[in-house]
């Protein structure tokens, strides 16, 4: 995708989270930015330049809490997690727009909508208990794997470390509903010290219970204000390290998710394509 198209992209994706920020601000939902958005809310007062998408965190009771009371609407559709694709983190779409990326969906997939989308993903508990917690991320992490194998994952990016944790995946799927209810059981827990985005694909990080309790600080984002999390900067020095250096620009191609988009054209066009 060429960056020049970028800017029409960021005004999409800017109205899209306008429009669930109000919904939040509706139903008492609160969220944060997260991730590169956070850079960029910070280093650029906005989208980092190169980047093509929006990425948000709830906590668990939040994010139910979401699931629960969003509709879909002419505007847009809800993708849930586990329902209508099998990731463990759920994606606003709008509707009447195409967002294609190069996944090889199977066949039990290759439908869903594939409109331009905001991530919405949740953040859980982590138990007090330092061998329970390395359980929470160790089945996380073959959660995404087995999610990524029901979707579909490139046979291309499979080395052979890629391929024996498939498998190892595949073996484990008669027990893919135990890890999910496992990893979030504790967020029932009042004694707690970390939240975790378990389901994040980055390295997993534990953060402190403070950095996703309310009332959260609204930084400046192109030309609305959005809310990020409690101690923003430790959350980014420990998720990034110098989070204020620029990437190369091999990097900044590799942020790229999308093969093309249309704001104008539904993704039905393109299906099978």
């Amino acid at each position: 995708m060429e960056n020049k198209g970028l800017h029409l992209l960021h005004a999409k994706l800017l109205e899209m989270i306008n429009d669930l920020d109000e919904f939040c601000k509706e139903h008492n939902i609160d969220y944060v930015l997260c991730d590169g958005n956070v850079i960029g809310a910070v280093r650029h007062k906005g989208f980092i330049p190169w980047d093509d998408d929006i990425d948000i965190q709830m906590t668990r009771d939040n994010y139910d809490k979401f699931l629960a009371c969003y509709e879909d609407n002419d505007k847009y559709s809800l993708q849930k997690d586990n329902v209508d694709y099998p990731l463990q983190f759920s994606k606003l779409r709008a509707n009447n727009t195409s967002y294609i990326e190069d996944i090889p969906y199977r066949k039990k997939y290759q439908n869903i909508h594939q409109g331009v989308f905001v991530d919405i993903f949740p953040v859980d508990k982590v138990s007090k208990n330092k061998n329970k917690a390395r359980l929470q991320s160790l089945f996380s992490n073959i959660v995404i794997t087995q999610s990524l194998l029901l979707r579909g994952y490139p046979q291309s990016h499979q080395n052979y470390k890629k391929k024996m944790a498939f498998l190892l995946a595949w073996l484990l799927l008669p027990i893919r509903n135990y890890l999910i209810k496992y990893v979030k059981q504790f967020n029932k827990c009042e004694d707690y010290d970390y939240y975790c985005s378990f389901y994040g694909f980055r390295k997993k990080i534990f953060h402190e219970k403070v950095t996703y309790i309310p009332p959260f600080e609204y930084l400046p984002y192109e030309n609305l204000k959005l809310p990020v999390m409690n101690n923003y900067k430790t959350y980014l020095e420990k998720t990034y390290g110098d989070y204020m250096k620029l990437p190369s620009e091999e990097e900044r191609e590799y942020s790229i998710h999308a093969k093309f988009f249309s704001l104008t054209e539904d993704y039905t066009k393109y299906l099978n394509s």
